[in-house]
């Protein structure tokens, strides 16, 4: 009959922690991927109920959708937007009618958050015309959105723009049951991208500890335990096998632990087995002579 092939104690140790290890992995990078979607619906979810009061207020004040009906609205409606970066509108062809960033407005009416431009080496220099450009490029950006993309479900978009990160909700306003264009809600929301790098490094950070202790385990098991009982293996084969090899066990005895009471009882057993065979071989000689 074919031997079983056996595997040692630590081997089966390992690949056990390194398949449960890989399956926390696996799950720590699902729950990493999904953190951001998930602070970024959150903020969205915020804009949506600024959207829907807005539209609210716009059919009940029977609002004129036009450049100047709008910038009387966000006038008289500047407390619903008080914690937003900007709002926009567009019409149905994609125009920009109104913008809270380039409204002649007070100060204190919305209260966005300042953005930080950081200049570094290799990269353009803010100056106004490029500001200029970069905003020309965001309301190509929303047309093509709103005339390519928009399939008449509230959009969420984000954008990474010079080290800020801006979380948008484009939505089209009805009008007494007529489309009569689009809003657009913009906000920077870089705190999500430091929730983000925060979550992510304590994870890494947790990992690398549960590592650590995985090894320091390894190794006490190896030391303390397998390797003891692998000597046990090798005496207590060498005397079956009546070997002349001596197998040093002696720095087992001291210790007064499971190990230590096991090696002492087999090194008693075999002792015992000794003298019966010793006997038993005298025995048999005398009856010979």
């Amino acid at each position: 009959m074919k031997q079983k092939k056996t595997t040692s104690i630590l081997k089966k140790f390992l690949i056990i922690n390194l398949t449960v290890f890989s399956v926390l992995g696996i799950f720590t990078i699902i729950y990493l991927e999904a953190i951001q979607p998930t602070l970024v619906k959150e903020r969205s979810d915020n804009h949506k109920i600024v959207i829907n009061n807005t539209k609210d207020n716009l059919e009940r004040l029977n609002v004129d959708y036009s450049k100047e009906g709008i910038r009387d609205f966000l006038l008289s409606t500047r407390f619903l937007f008080q914690s937003l970066d900007r709002v926009q509108f567009y019409d149905l062809s994609g125009n920009l009618i109104a913008d809270t960033n380039i409204l002649d407005l007070d100060q204190s009416v919305f209260t966005g958050s300042d953005i930080i431009f950081e200049e570094t080496l290799g990269t353009e220099p803010i100056t106004p015309e490029f500001q200029e450009r970069l905003e020309e490029e965001e309301k190509d950006e929303i047309k093509d959105i709103i005339t390519n993309k928009y399939n008449d479900e509230i959009m969420t978009f984000t954008n990474d723009e010079k080290n800020n990160f801006f979380v948008s909700t484009l939505s089209k306003i009805k009008f007494q049951d007529s489309e009569i264009g689009y809003i657009v809600v913009s906000e920077q929301a870089n705190d999500i991208i430091t929730a983000v790098k925060e979550r992510k490094a304590f994870i890494i950070r947790t990992m690398i500890a549960v590592a650590i202790v995985i090894l320091i385990f390894s190794l006490f098991l190896n030391k303390y335990i397998l390797k003891p009982i692998g000597l046990l293996v090798k005496f207590s084969e060498g005397i079956k096998r009546k070997s002349n090899q001596t197998i040093d066990i002696n720095k087992v005895f001291i210790r007064d632990d499971e190990v230590g009471k096991l090696t002492q009882s087999i090194d008693e057993m075999t002792k015992e087995l000794q003298q019966r065979t010793n006997r038993a071989e005298t025995f048999s000689n005398d009856l010979a002579q």
